[in-house]
Protein backbone atom coordinates (compact mmCIF):
# COMPACT_ATOMS: atom_id res chain seq x y z
CA UNK A 1 0.00 0.00 0.00
CA UNK A 2 1.17 3.61 -1.17
CA UNK A 3 0.20 6.51 1.12
CA UNK A 4 0.46 10.24 -0.99
CA UNK A 5 0.34 13.77 -0.33
CA UNK A 6 -0.12 16.70 -2.69
CA UNK A 7 1.44 20.45 -2.51
CA UNK A 8 -0.54 22.52 -5.18
CA UNK A 9 2.40 25.34 -6.10
CA UNK A 10 2.54 28.06 -8.78
CA UNK A 11 4.48 26.99 -11.63
CA UNK A 12 7.36 29.35 -11.51
CA UNK A 13 7.33 28.35 -8.11
CA UNK A 14 8.84 25.19 -8.22
CA UNK A 15 12.46 25.56 -6.99
CA UNK A 16 15.73 23.88 -7.98
CA UNK A 17 16.69 21.12 -5.58
CA UNK A 18 18.81 23.82 -3.64
CA UNK A 19 16.70 26.05 -3.19
CA UNK A 20 14.17 23.58 -1.65
CA UNK A 21 17.37 22.25 0.44
CA UNK A 22 17.49 25.90 1.86
CA UNK A 23 13.63 25.80 2.76
CA UNK A 24 13.95 22.09 4.32
CA UNK A 25 17.33 23.62 6.30
CA UNK A 26 15.47 26.75 7.49
CA UNK A 27 12.35 24.61 8.71
CA UNK A 28 15.04 22.53 10.83
CA UNK A 29 14.11 19.42 9.34
CA UNK A 30 16.78 16.48 9.48
CA UNK A 31 16.51 15.92 5.92
CA UNK A 32 18.87 16.14 3.06
CA UNK A 33 17.64 15.40 -0.53
CA UNK A 34 20.07 14.25 -3.36
CA UNK A 35 21.65 17.43 -5.27
CA UNK A 36 21.70 15.81 -9.05
CA UNK A 37 17.93 16.66 -9.47
CA UNK A 38 15.78 19.01 -12.02
CA UNK A 39 12.71 19.11 -10.40
CA UNK A 40 10.90 19.97 -13.84
CA UNK A 41 11.65 16.84 -15.22
CA UNK A 42 12.07 14.29 -12.21
CA UNK A 43 9.57 11.73 -12.03
CA UNK A 44 9.74 8.65 -9.34
CA UNK A 45 12.17 7.62 -6.35
CA UNK A 46 14.15 10.81 -5.01
CA UNK A 47 16.65 9.51 -2.77
CA UNK A 48 17.35 11.65 0.13
CA UNK A 49 19.01 11.01 3.81
CA UNK A 50 17.11 11.49 7.27
CA UNK A 51 18.87 12.12 10.52
CA UNK A 52 22.00 10.27 8.76
CA UNK A 53 19.96 7.53 7.40
CA UNK A 54 19.37 6.65 3.61
CA UNK A 55 16.23 6.92 2.58
CA UNK A 56 13.81 8.28 -0.19
CA UNK A 57 10.35 8.55 -1.64
CA UNK A 58 8.63 8.85 -4.95
CA UNK A 59 8.07 12.57 -5.82
CA UNK A 60 5.90 13.78 -9.52
CA UNK A 61 5.06 17.20 -10.64
CA UNK A 62 2.00 17.53 -12.62
CA UNK A 63 -0.57 19.90 -14.07
CA UNK A 64 -2.96 20.47 -10.46
CA UNK A 65 -6.07 19.96 -12.73
CA UNK A 66 -5.04 16.06 -12.80
CA UNK A 67 -5.03 15.79 -9.27
CA UNK A 68 -8.34 18.27 -8.87
CA UNK A 69 -10.39 16.58 -11.32
CA UNK A 70 -10.19 13.95 -8.39
CA UNK A 71 -10.70 16.34 -5.18
CA UNK A 72 -13.13 18.37 -6.74
CA UNK A 73 -13.95 20.31 -3.62
CA UNK A 74 -10.86 21.50 -3.09
CA UNK A 75 -10.49 23.27 -6.59
CA UNK A 76 -11.63 26.96 -4.95
CA UNK A 77 -8.74 26.77 -2.32
CA UNK A 78 -5.76 25.52 -4.84
CA UNK A 79 -7.06 28.77 -6.60
CA UNK A 80 -4.22 30.03 -9.33
CA UNK A 81 -1.17 26.98 -8.08
CA UNK A 82 -1.35 25.11 -11.93
CA UNK A 83 1.20 22.50 -10.60
CA UNK A 84 1.23 19.60 -8.16
CA UNK A 85 4.00 17.73 -6.68
CA UNK A 86 2.45 14.55 -5.58
CA UNK A 87 4.70 12.38 -2.67
CA UNK A 88 4.38 8.58 -2.80
CA UNK A 89 6.18 6.10 -0.17
CA UNK A 90 5.20 3.11 1.27
CA UNK A 91 4.67 1.40 4.93
CA UNK A 92 8.70 2.40 5.87
CA UNK A 93 9.10 5.32 8.74
CA UNK A 94 11.99 6.70 7.49
CA UNK A 95 10.01 7.25 4.19
CA UNK A 96 7.14 8.89 5.37
CA UNK A 97 9.22 11.20 7.93
CA UNK A 98 11.72 12.68 4.50
CA UNK A 99 8.47 12.92 2.48
CA UNK A 100 6.51 14.86 4.80
CA UNK A 101 9.50 16.99 5.92
CA UNK A 102 9.97 17.48 2.02
CA UNK A 103 6.39 18.37 0.73
CA UNK A 104 5.87 20.90 4.51
CA UNK A 105 8.98 22.75 3.59
CA UNK A 106 8.42 22.64 -0.20
CA UNK A 107 4.73 24.14 0.36
CA UNK A 108 6.95 27.07 2.68
CA UNK A 109 9.15 27.40 -0.51
CA UNK A 110 6.31 27.96 -2.52
CA UNK A 111 3.48 29.22 -0.95
CA UNK A 112 1.75 25.94 -1.64
CA UNK A 113 -1.29 24.46 -0.50
CA UNK A 114 -0.84 21.25 1.13
CA UNK A 115 -3.20 18.41 0.87
CA UNK A 116 -3.54 14.95 2.63
CA UNK A 117 -6.38 12.93 0.71
CA UNK A 118 -7.15 9.92 2.60
CA UNK A 119 -7.63 12.16 5.43
CA UNK A 120 -9.40 15.07 3.59
CA UNK A 121 -6.54 17.87 5.15
CA UNK A 122 -5.94 20.83 3.84
CA UNK A 123 -3.17 23.16 5.03
CA UNK A 124 -1.65 26.52 4.17
CA UNK A 125 2.29 26.62 3.86
CA UNK A 126 2.85 27.79 7.60
CA UNK A 127 0.15 24.89 9.04
CA UNK A 128 1.83 22.54 7.27
CA UNK A 129 5.52 22.95 8.86
CA UNK A 130 3.39 23.44 12.25
CA UNK A 131 1.49 19.90 11.79
CA UNK A 132 4.29 18.06 10.21
CA UNK A 133 6.73 19.30 12.86
CA UNK A 134 4.29 18.15 15.64
CA UNK A 135 3.64 14.74 13.80
CA UNK A 136 7.23 13.90 13.14
CA UNK A 137 7.69 14.39 16.92
CA UNK A 138 5.31 11.41 17.54
CA UNK A 139 7.40 8.97 14.88
CA UNK A 140 9.60 6.73 16.98
CA UNK A 141 13.08 6.81 14.72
Amino acid sequence: MSIELHIFLPEAAIPTIQTWQTAIDAAEFPLKLGTDVDLHSHRGFLPAMYKDKETGFELYFDAATDIIADYPHISGKVGVRTECATFRWGGNLMEMCAALSAAASLAKASGGLYFYPDDDLLYEADEALSVTRKELGSVPI
